[in-house]
């Protein structure tokens, strides 16, 4: 988990604490929380693919591609 939403979850747990958050709010915002939190282990996850997918791709080494482009 990222230190923003570590710290997005702090905030909403002093503001809990405090019962500034009226119920519907609560619930918006820890739906909200959700979703983030969802987006960015989504977002790590297809980091991975890309990163595994260009590593897969098959590089010639400069001195090979410039004597097959002769």
């Amino acid at each position: 988990m990222s230190e923003v939403l570590t710290e997005l979850q702090a905030r909403y747990n002093r503001l809990m604490e405090q019962a500034v958050l009226d119920e519907t709010t609560q619930i918006f915002i820890a739906d909200l929380l959700s979703e983030v939190e969802k987006l960015q282990t989504s977002n790590v996850a297809l980091r991975r693919t890309i990163l595994k997918s260009s590593s897969k791709e098959s590089r010639m080494s400069t001195k090979l591609r410039d004597a097959l482009y002769e």
